[in-house]
Protein backbone atom coordinates (compact mmCIF):
# COMPACT_ATOMS: atom_id res chain seq x y z
CA UNK A 1 0.00 0.00 0.00
CA UNK A 2 1.47 3.32 -1.30
CA UNK A 3 2.07 6.05 1.93
CA UNK A 4 -0.47 8.48 2.50
CA UNK A 5 0.02 11.81 0.38
CA UNK A 6 1.23 14.72 2.72
CA UNK A 7 -1.64 17.16 4.09
CA UNK A 8 -2.15 20.33 1.95
CA UNK A 9 -5.34 21.29 3.55
CA UNK A 10 -6.88 20.72 6.70
CA UNK A 11 -10.23 21.81 8.27
CA UNK A 12 -10.81 21.38 11.67
CA UNK A 13 -14.21 22.20 13.69
CA UNK A 14 -15.20 24.53 11.27
CA UNK A 15 -18.65 26.22 12.47
CA UNK A 16 -20.63 28.96 10.23
CA UNK A 17 -23.79 30.43 10.82
CA UNK A 18 -25.85 32.87 9.47
CA UNK A 19 -27.61 35.71 11.36
CA UNK A 20 -31.47 36.06 10.03
CA UNK A 21 -33.90 38.50 10.61
CA UNK A 22 -35.94 34.82 11.19
CA UNK A 23 -33.29 33.74 14.06
CA UNK A 24 -29.15 31.60 13.60
CA UNK A 25 -28.81 29.14 11.13
CA UNK A 26 -26.47 26.88 11.75
CA UNK A 27 -25.10 25.80 8.01
CA UNK A 28 -21.75 24.50 9.00
CA UNK A 29 -21.22 22.47 12.19
CA UNK A 30 -17.83 21.30 13.26
CA UNK A 31 -16.73 20.16 10.01
CA UNK A 32 -13.21 18.52 9.89
CA UNK A 33 -11.59 17.62 6.31
CA UNK A 34 -7.81 17.90 5.06
CA UNK A 35 -6.63 16.93 1.65
CA UNK A 36 -3.42 15.22 0.75
CA UNK A 37 -1.12 16.94 -2.07
CA UNK A 38 -2.32 15.78 -5.17
CA UNK A 39 -5.26 14.15 -4.40
CA UNK A 40 -9.14 14.98 -5.11
CA UNK A 41 -11.34 15.28 -1.75
CA UNK A 42 -15.31 15.25 -2.84
CA UNK A 43 -18.09 17.22 -0.55
CA UNK A 44 -21.06 15.61 -1.28
CA UNK A 45 -24.56 16.45 -0.12
CA UNK A 46 -27.63 17.59 -1.35
CA UNK A 47 -28.53 21.10 -1.94
CA UNK A 48 -28.78 23.15 1.62
CA UNK A 49 -26.19 20.82 3.02
CA UNK A 50 -23.55 23.36 3.42
CA UNK A 51 -21.58 21.94 1.26
CA UNK A 52 -20.64 24.73 -0.74
CA UNK A 53 -20.79 27.19 2.55
CA UNK A 54 -17.58 24.94 3.66
CA UNK A 55 -15.65 25.86 -0.02
CA UNK A 56 -16.45 29.01 0.21
CA UNK A 57 -15.15 29.15 3.81
CA UNK A 58 -11.87 28.46 2.73
CA UNK A 59 -12.12 31.11 0.44
CA UNK A 60 -12.84 33.31 3.29
CA UNK A 61 -15.98 34.29 0.64
CA UNK A 62 -18.93 33.96 3.37
CA UNK A 63 -21.50 36.68 2.63
CA UNK A 64 -23.23 38.89 5.98
CA UNK A 65 -25.36 37.89 7.02
CA UNK A 66 -22.99 34.90 7.57
CA UNK A 67 -20.27 34.22 9.56
CA UNK A 68 -17.17 32.50 10.36
CA UNK A 69 -17.77 31.41 14.49
CA UNK A 70 -15.03 29.43 14.87
CA UNK A 71 -12.63 26.45 13.69
CA UNK A 72 -9.05 26.25 11.56
CA UNK A 73 -8.67 26.65 7.79
CA UNK A 74 -4.89 25.79 7.40
CA UNK A 75 -3.23 25.58 4.03
CA UNK A 76 0.10 23.85 4.14
CA UNK A 77 1.96 25.88 1.44
CA UNK A 78 4.93 25.25 -0.51
CA UNK A 79 5.25 28.66 -1.52
CA UNK A 80 4.13 30.66 1.92
CA UNK A 81 4.30 28.28 4.44
CA UNK A 82 1.82 26.93 7.30
CA UNK A 83 -1.39 29.72 6.91
CA UNK A 84 -4.45 29.69 8.97
CA UNK A 85 -6.64 31.19 6.40
CA UNK A 86 -9.52 31.82 9.55
CA UNK A 87 -7.27 33.85 11.32
CA UNK A 88 -6.15 36.08 8.81
CA UNK A 89 -7.36 39.70 8.27
CA UNK A 90 -9.85 40.70 5.36
CA UNK A 91 -7.41 43.11 4.37
CA UNK A 92 -4.23 41.14 4.69
CA UNK A 93 -1.87 41.03 2.00
CA UNK A 94 -1.34 36.84 2.64
CA UNK A 95 -5.35 36.32 1.89
CA UNK A 96 -5.22 37.96 -0.79
CA UNK A 97 -1.96 36.06 -2.12
CA UNK A 98 -3.78 32.90 -1.28
CA UNK A 99 -7.83 33.93 -2.99
CA UNK A 100 -7.20 33.42 -6.36
CA UNK A 101 -2.89 32.46 -6.38
CA UNK A 102 -2.66 29.82 -3.32
CA UNK A 103 -6.35 28.43 -3.48
CA UNK A 104 -8.46 28.90 -6.77
CA UNK A 105 -12.48 28.29 -7.46
CA UNK A 106 -14.28 26.94 -10.14
CA UNK A 107 -17.87 28.42 -10.05
CA UNK A 108 -20.76 26.46 -11.07
CA UNK A 109 -22.71 29.08 -13.21
CA UNK A 110 -19.80 30.99 -15.61
CA UNK A 111 -22.02 33.72 -16.88
CA UNK A 112 -22.23 35.36 -13.11
CA UNK A 113 -18.57 34.45 -12.43
CA UNK A 114 -17.73 36.15 -16.05
CA UNK A 115 -17.84 39.96 -16.65
CA UNK A 116 -20.50 40.57 -19.17
CA UNK A 117 -18.48 43.97 -19.93
CA UNK A 118 -14.73 43.12 -20.31
CA UNK A 119 -13.63 40.54 -22.73
CA UNK A 120 -12.59 36.87 -21.72
CA UNK A 121 -9.05 37.36 -22.37
CA UNK A 122 -8.25 40.63 -20.55
CA UNK A 123 -10.78 38.94 -17.56
CA UNK A 124 -7.83 35.91 -17.36
CA UNK A 125 -5.03 38.20 -18.15
CA UNK A 126 -5.92 40.38 -15.02
CA UNK A 127 -5.98 37.80 -12.84
CA UNK A 128 -2.46 36.87 -14.04
CA UNK A 129 -1.14 40.72 -13.38
CA UNK A 130 -2.74 40.59 -9.89
CA UNK A 131 -1.04 37.69 -8.79
CA UNK A 132 2.87 37.58 -11.24
CA UNK A 133 5.10 40.42 -11.22
CA UNK A 134 4.99 40.07 -15.46
CA UNK A 135 4.46 42.46 -18.32
CA UNK A 136 0.94 43.08 -20.10
CA UNK A 137 2.20 41.26 -22.69
CA UNK A 138 3.09 38.67 -21.21
CA UNK A 139 0.24 38.09 -19.09
CA UNK A 140 -1.54 37.94 -22.63
CA UNK A 141 0.71 35.13 -23.75
CA UNK A 142 0.17 33.31 -20.91
CA UNK A 143 -3.69 33.23 -21.30
CA UNK A 144 -3.18 32.67 -24.68
CA UNK A 145 -1.35 29.38 -23.97
CA UNK A 146 -4.31 28.52 -20.85
CA UNK A 147 -6.82 28.99 -23.38
CA UNK A 148 -5.34 26.41 -25.72
CA UNK A 149 -4.68 23.71 -22.92
CA UNK A 150 -8.35 24.07 -21.82
CA UNK A 151 -9.11 23.25 -25.47
CA UNK A 152 -10.20 26.73 -26.81
CA UNK A 153 -10.05 26.59 -30.25
CA UNK A 154 -8.18 29.48 -31.96
CA UNK A 155 -7.36 30.88 -27.95
CA UNK A 156 -5.49 34.40 -29.92
CA UNK A 157 -9.09 35.14 -31.81
CA UNK A 158 -10.67 34.61 -29.18
CA UNK A 159 -8.83 36.92 -26.66
CA UNK A 160 -11.39 39.55 -27.49
CA UNK A 161 -14.34 37.75 -26.76
CA UNK A 162 -16.78 38.30 -24.62
CA UNK A 163 -18.85 35.68 -22.82
CA UNK A 164 -22.07 35.82 -24.22
CA UNK A 165 -20.21 35.00 -27.96
CA UNK A 166 -19.10 31.64 -26.17
CA UNK A 167 -21.53 28.53 -25.78
CA UNK A 168 -21.63 27.18 -22.02
CA UNK A 169 -18.92 24.87 -22.51
CA UNK A 170 -16.73 27.13 -23.28
CA UNK A 171 -17.16 29.95 -21.10
CA UNK A 172 -16.98 26.87 -18.38
CA UNK A 173 -13.03 26.36 -20.14
CA UNK A 174 -12.70 30.08 -19.95
CA UNK A 175 -13.45 29.77 -16.08
CA UNK A 176 -10.93 26.48 -15.61
CA UNK A 177 -8.36 28.85 -17.60
CA UNK A 178 -8.78 31.76 -14.77
CA UNK A 179 -8.64 29.14 -12.43
CA UNK A 180 -5.72 27.40 -12.89
CA UNK A 181 -3.90 30.48 -14.89
CA UNK A 182 -1.93 31.34 -11.51
CA UNK A 183 -1.13 27.20 -11.16
CA UNK A 184 -2.70 27.25 -7.46
CA UNK A 185 -2.10 24.56 -5.10
CA UNK A 186 -5.44 23.99 -4.34
CA UNK A 187 -8.10 23.93 -6.92
CA UNK A 188 -11.76 23.97 -5.36
CA UNK A 189 -14.34 23.16 -7.78
CA UNK A 190 -18.05 23.96 -6.90
CA UNK A 191 -20.49 21.47 -8.99
CA UNK A 192 -18.37 22.69 -12.08
CA UNK A 193 -20.31 21.10 -14.95
CA UNK A 194 -24.12 21.63 -13.17
CA UNK A 195 -25.70 23.75 -16.18
CA UNK A 196 -24.39 21.38 -19.30
CA UNK A 197 -25.25 18.73 -20.86
CA UNK A 198 -23.98 15.04 -20.68
CA UNK A 199 -21.20 15.19 -23.08
CA UNK A 200 -20.10 18.35 -22.47
CA UNK A 201 -19.99 17.62 -18.42
CA UNK A 202 -18.00 14.17 -19.42
CA UNK A 203 -15.21 16.47 -21.57
CA UNK A 204 -14.85 19.15 -18.63
CA UNK A 205 -14.31 16.62 -15.70
CA UNK A 206 -11.88 15.19 -17.90
CA UNK A 207 -10.44 18.32 -18.71
CA UNK A 208 -9.93 18.87 -14.70
CA UNK A 209 -8.38 15.23 -14.33
CA UNK A 210 -5.58 16.06 -17.11
CA UNK A 211 -4.92 19.84 -16.05
CA UNK A 212 -4.67 18.74 -12.27
CA UNK A 213 -2.02 15.68 -13.55
CA UNK A 214 0.24 18.09 -15.25
CA UNK A 215 -0.08 21.01 -12.44
CA UNK A 216 0.13 18.64 -9.58
CA UNK A 217 -2.81 20.98 -7.72
CA UNK A 218 -5.27 19.06 -5.50
CA UNK A 219 -9.03 19.16 -5.82
CA UNK A 220 -11.93 19.76 -3.39
CA UNK A 221 -15.15 18.75 -5.86
CA UNK A 222 -18.27 19.92 -4.42
CA UNK A 223 -20.96 18.25 -6.05
CA UNK A 224 -23.92 16.37 -5.36
CA UNK A 225 -23.69 13.09 -8.13
CA UNK A 226 -21.89 10.08 -6.55
CA UNK A 227 -21.59 9.06 -10.74
CA UNK A 228 -18.83 12.43 -10.70
CA UNK A 229 -17.24 11.10 -7.39
CA UNK A 230 -16.27 7.52 -8.64
CA UNK A 231 -15.16 9.10 -11.66
CA UNK A 232 -13.12 12.08 -10.03
CA UNK A 233 -12.50 11.59 -6.57
CA UNK A 234 -10.04 9.62 -4.52
CA UNK A 235 -11.98 10.07 -1.07
CA UNK A 236 -15.19 11.40 -0.22
CA UNK A 237 -16.95 12.96 2.52
CA UNK A 238 -20.50 13.04 3.22
CA UNK A 239 -22.61 16.18 4.27
CA UNK A 240 -26.33 16.14 5.86
CA UNK A 241 -27.52 19.33 7.60
CA UNK A 242 -24.35 21.08 8.18
CA UNK A 243 -22.22 17.85 9.48
CA UNK A 244 -20.09 15.20 7.39
CA UNK A 245 -21.54 11.89 8.48
CA UNK A 246 -19.78 9.83 6.54
CA UNK A 247 -15.61 9.60 4.95
CA UNK A 248 -13.23 7.50 3.89
CA UNK A 249 -12.01 6.58 0.41
CA UNK A 250 -14.25 6.27 -2.49
CA UNK A 251 -13.79 2.53 -2.79
CA UNK A 252 -14.56 2.18 0.31
CA UNK A 253 -17.90 4.73 0.74
CA UNK A 254 -19.76 3.83 -2.48
CA UNK A 255 -18.73 -0.35 -1.57
CA UNK A 256 -19.95 -0.27 1.55
CA UNK A 257 -21.87 3.09 2.83
CA UNK A 258 -21.98 3.03 6.54
CA UNK A 259 -24.64 6.16 7.18
CA UNK A 260 -28.31 6.05 5.59
CA UNK A 261 -28.11 9.24 4.36
CA UNK A 262 -25.05 7.73 1.80
CA UNK A 263 -27.01 4.84 0.79
CA UNK A 264 -30.05 7.52 0.22
CA UNK A 265 -27.97 8.99 -2.29
CA UNK A 266 -26.28 6.13 -3.75
CA UNK A 267 -29.65 4.68 -4.34
CA UNK A 268 -30.75 8.11 -6.58
CA UNK A 269 -28.05 7.04 -8.71
CA UNK A 270 -29.74 5.79 -12.23
CA UNK A 271 -27.76 2.82 -12.74
CA UNK A 272 -28.39 1.91 -9.10
CA UNK A 273 -31.91 2.21 -9.83
CA UNK A 274 -32.08 0.28 -12.99
CA UNK A 275 -30.08 -2.69 -11.07
CA UNK A 276 -32.91 -2.56 -8.33
CA UNK A 277 -35.89 -2.17 -11.25
CA UNK A 278 -33.99 -5.86 -12.90
CA UNK A 279 -33.41 -7.50 -9.33
CA UNK A 280 -29.61 -7.05 -9.30
CA UNK A 281 -27.04 -4.92 -6.95
CA UNK A 282 -24.39 -3.92 -9.58
CA UNK A 283 -22.21 -1.83 -7.51
CA UNK A 284 -20.78 1.96 -9.28
CA UNK A 285 -18.33 1.71 -10.74
CA UNK A 286 -15.34 2.75 -9.15
CA UNK A 287 -12.13 4.89 -10.47
CA UNK A 288 -9.35 3.27 -9.42
CA UNK A 289 -10.78 0.72 -7.47
CA UNK A 290 -8.25 -2.32 -8.15
CA UNK A 291 -5.58 0.15 -6.46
Amino acid sequence: MSEPAPVLLEVKNLKVSFFTGDGVVEAVRDVSLSIGRGRTLALVGESGSGKSVTANSILRLVQPPGRILGGRIVLRSRREGDIDIAQLDEDSGLLFKVRGGLVSMIFQEPMTALSPVHSIGNQVAEAILMHQDVSAAAAQRLTIEMFKKVGIANPAQRFDQFPHELSGGMRQRVIIAMALVCQPELLIADEPTTALDVTIQAQILGLIRSLQRELGCSVLLITHDFGVVAQMADEVAVMQRGEIVEKGSVRDVLRNPQHAHTRALLEALPSRRAAAAAGAGSPVAVKGADR
